[in-house]
């Protein structure tokens, strides 16, 4: 998957290639996603390339990592006797398919990765584009942890309920309007400079994010719990900083909707009529375990150093 370096082309530790005796970088050569994660750093020039089927084996780690962790997350939960609810946010998401479900799984994909992941990276329109979106995310965070939640009753109230918080964009687009142009080889240098800081913060944020997954209303245990949506971050992030914002936004948008689609299927089924609802079910079912199925393959060549 990896491109080689290019001849008499040395490589330093932020995984870019840059021809010997000469100051302008190459084609960047990703590292291992366990060799950067001991060390992230941005790279200085375009994205390197992902084939089509590359890609698809990174959404199948995404799905196997998603899947797995939900296998543990429901023993703990019932190993330690911690009240998830059933019914929580994102159990009416994902078993009450509407136009608005649909139109936040059009809309979240795209703008959480400029939120949480636009801003990994050294170029500054990328960088000021993220810092004008993530605030956006904090608030909403902030804002669903404080005051009490409950499933939206309606159609417009779900999409209005994610999408509530999003005024701040101006304000906060305004201030790095003014940070690009007076500032801005300051901010992109200390992103540099804070690589692994700044994708950490990003991961960790994005995962805690996700608390109202496991509970309405801010609980520790279900800061535990969002531990996959912390590891898929954490992929997200990578093939982000390593492929490009477009790899990272297709992802998301693969996962999410390999993930509910099945499940719309079913509950969306009628009784009376099973093949309506539950065969395009199990072709959507099966096509999800094949993918992931690649994913155990990636994993092995992940932990092989391979990929």
């Amino acid at each position: 998957m990896h491109a080689a370096p290019q001849p008499n082309a040395s490589v330093d530790d932020t995984g870019v290639g840059t021809p010997e005796g000469q100051g302008d970088p190459v084609k960047p050569v990703p590292r291992p996603l366990l060799s950067f994660l001991r060390r992230p750093a941005f790279a200085t020039t375009a994205p390197g390339p992902l084939s089509a089927r590359h890609w698809l084996g990174w959404v199948g780690l995404l799905l196997l990592v998603g899947v797995l962790g939900g296998v543990l997350d429901r023993i703990l939960v019932l190993a330690l006797h911690w009240p998830a609810l059933a019914r929580s946010v994102w159990a009416q998401f994902v078993s009450h398919p509407s136009w608005a479900a649909g139109v936040v799984l059009l809309v979240a994909p795209a703008m959480e990765e400029l939120g949480f992941r636009a801003f990994l990276s050294t170029a500054p329109k990328l960088v000021f584009t993220g810092l004008s979106v993530f605030p956006a995310y904090l608030l909403l965070f902030i804002h669903n942890d404080i005051t009490p939640v409950t499933a939206p009753t309606s159609p417009l109230a779900m999409l209005s309920r994610y999408l509530h918080a999003f005024w701040i964009i101006l304000p906060a687009g305004g201030i790095n309007l003014l940070l690009y142009r007076y500032q801005r080889d300051l901010v992109v240098s200390c992103f540099r400079r804070r690589a692994a800081w700044v994708f950490w913060i990003s991961c960790i944020v994005f995962g805690a994010g996700h608390n109202l997954y496991y509970a309405n209303s801010p609980v520790w245990w279900a800061f535990v719990l969002v531990m996959p949506q912390f590891l898929i971050g954490i992929g997200l992030a990578y093939v982000r900083v390593n492929f490009g914002l477009r790899w990272s936004i297709a992802s998301h948008y693969a996962y999410d909707w390999l993930v509910a689609l099945p499940s719309w299927l079913y509950f969306t089924a009628r009784p009376t009529a099973p093949l309506h609802g539950l065969l395009p079910m199990f072709i959507s079912a099966a096509a999800l375990f094949a993918i992931m199925t690649y994913g155990v393959v990636v994993l092995r060549r992940v932990v092989l150093l391979r990929w």
